[in-house]
């Protein structure tokens, strides 16, 4: 568990060197997969949140302030986009990580 806590973005097959790395019989990433799991633990993406500076508060305000009074018809002349990501034919090497269950 102090492995899994020490770093937030903690993969498994470095989970597994670090104990490794100590103990005197060596486990594989599967091993430790069930263990992590059994422990209360869940596979996570990680995500990247840009923060917010005092620059984008006062920015978000602006314009909230600018668009407050619009109606459902005003709404409905604005494109919304979604931003959706699509691979074909590769894994795009994302990670996943280790969370405890809250």
């Amino acid at each position: 568990m102090r492995i899994l806590k020490r770093g937030r973005r903690t993969i498994l097959p470095q989970i597994a060197a670090d104990f490794n790395d100590g103990a005197s019989a060596s486990v594989s990433v599967r091993t430790v997969r069930r263990t992590v799991i059994n422990m209360g633990s869940q596979s996570r993406k990680p995500t990247r949140v840009p923060l917010l500076t005092a620059l984008h508060k006062a920015l978000l305000l602006s314009w909230v302030r600018q668009h407050y009074h619009w109606t459902v018809d005003d709404w409905k002349h604005v494109a919304w986009s979604d931003e959706s990501r699509f691979q074909l034919y590769r894994t795009d090497a994302r990670v996943r990580v280790w969370r405890q269950h809250h």
